[in-house]
């Protein structure tokens, strides 16, 4: 595994020195995306040569030749549908505005809820069935209710352990109380859980303090992967974060930069054990995080890191989507404004952003739009991210129910 992991950072450091030292044009994409259609027409041909014959042989010789035609079309995309598609928003009051009917309408599949979002169950149960109806399709609606702290839904739900009380459970005790939990969730309209947290902590950690699940790494996939498997038990999806591993982190991505210069070898044994039995479990959406690892990547943090995304892709076989952690925090948004931070982390890998700033929402559309439209953001790769982005509210999302539904 290591080897596998070393091959890929290598070869993107081969793949960057090679761009970086590249000379002439750079090929640009347009907004449609070509696709190529082969089809094989066989001709035959027979030689006009005579045939040779002899008193007690005859042979005829033939010619076959194969003409192959091939067909090149192109099959437009609606970039500013996919670019909503790959947004997951936050709204700004307790019921859906009107910037964010708009964003839904052109294709927003996704919103995530926060506590200016919440007050009652049933506001709650209107604000979802608003989103869904506005999105006219499944929609994702997200919140992070995690062990511990971080409770958005608070005195709406079943309160959850804290991660102290959690690392006395068993996996099995957990998995109930996700459960309920995911139930109770669904009850209110909310469909993506962003939990569990699978950090590894060795001491402690000023970005999870209460939230995580303890130093023992099999620990914390045992009890992390049974509280995805709870939420999953009742429909609910699940989120496992924050990939590469803020265990050994010793600022908040929330305040400033962080750096975590560990070896790959102690991310491999230690920090990614529980996110690898997550993928392996199934989990349908990995977050990746703000922290920059000098051994993954020396020069961008995970989450605009194309070399994080392909040892959760090529490494661990991870085929859900990859979430971004809110891309307003300090740690990417030091390096530039939403858009742009936005279309690097989808030039990087990353199939859904967090965009927490209700204001930055059409700025980043417009700025994917044009990344593709001048060839940095490939069509492929947006539309890459969209499809798997609404595989998942295909299988998480809500729906619009009218008063005559069932």
């Amino acid at each position: 595994m290591i080897r596998l992991l070393c091959s890929i950072i290598a070869a993107s450091l081969v793949v960057a020195a090679c761009s970086d030292g590249a000379t002439g044009a750079v090929p640009t994409t347009s907004t449609t995306l070509p696709t190529s259609t082969t089809t094989s027409r066989p001709a035959t041909t027979t030689s006009d040569a005579p045939a040779t014959t002899t008193s007690t042989t005859t042979t005829t010789t033939t010619t076959t030749t194969t003409t192959t035609t091939t067909t090149t079309t192109t099959m437009p995309i609606d970039a500013t549908r996919l670019a909503r598609t790959v947004l997951m928003v936050g709204m700004p009051l307790t019921y859906v505005d009107e910037s964010t009917t708009a964003h839904l309408t052109g294709g927003g599949r996704s919103v995530v809820l926060f506590s200016r979002n919440i007050s009652t169950a049933d506001q709650v149960r209107t604000l979802s069935s608003d989103v869904a109806c506005a999105a006219n399709a499944p929609v994702l609606i997200a919140v992070d209710q995690e062990l511990g702290p971080v409770s958005r839904l608070t005195g709406l739900v079943t309160p959850l352990p804290s991660t102290t009380e959690a690392r006395d459970m068993t996996p099995d005790e957990l998995r109930e109380v996700a459960a309920t939990l995911g139930s109770e969730m669904l009850a209110l309209g909310l469909t993506l859980d962003l939990a569990p947290v699978l950090d590894v902590v060795r001491e402690s950690s000023p970005a999870l303090n209460g939230r995580h699940l303890g130093s023992d790494p099999q620990a914390v996939a045992d009890l992390g992967t049974a509280f995805a498997a709870g939420l999953a038990d009742a429909g609910v999806g699940a989120v496992a974060k924050h990939f590469p591993g803020l265990g050994l982190a010793t600022t908040d991505p929330h305040d400033r930069t962080t750096i975590i210069d560990a070896p790959l070898e102690e991310l491999l044994e230690v920090d990614w054990v529980p996110f690898r039995a997550a993928v392996d479990a199934g989990i349908p959406a990995v977050m990746v995080g703000h922290a920059l690892f000098t051994a993954i990547d020396p020069d961008r943090p995970a989450s605009l890191s194309p070399r994080a995304y392909e040892i959760l892709r090529a490494g661990f076989g991870f085929e859900g989507v990859a979430i971004t952690d809110s891309i307003a925090m300090a740690a990417v948004s030091a390096l530039g404004i939403p858009p742009e931070i936005a279309v690097e982390a989808l030039v990087a890998g990353a199939d859904l952003i967090i965009s927490v700033d209700w204001s930055q929402t059409e700025p980043i559309v417009a700025a994917v739009v044009a990344a593709v439209e001048s060839g940095r953001l490939p069509a492929h790769r947006l539309v890459e991210a969209a499809g798997r982005v609404e595989e998942l509210s295909r299988n998480h999302g809500i729906e619009c129910r009218t008063a005559g539904d069932s």
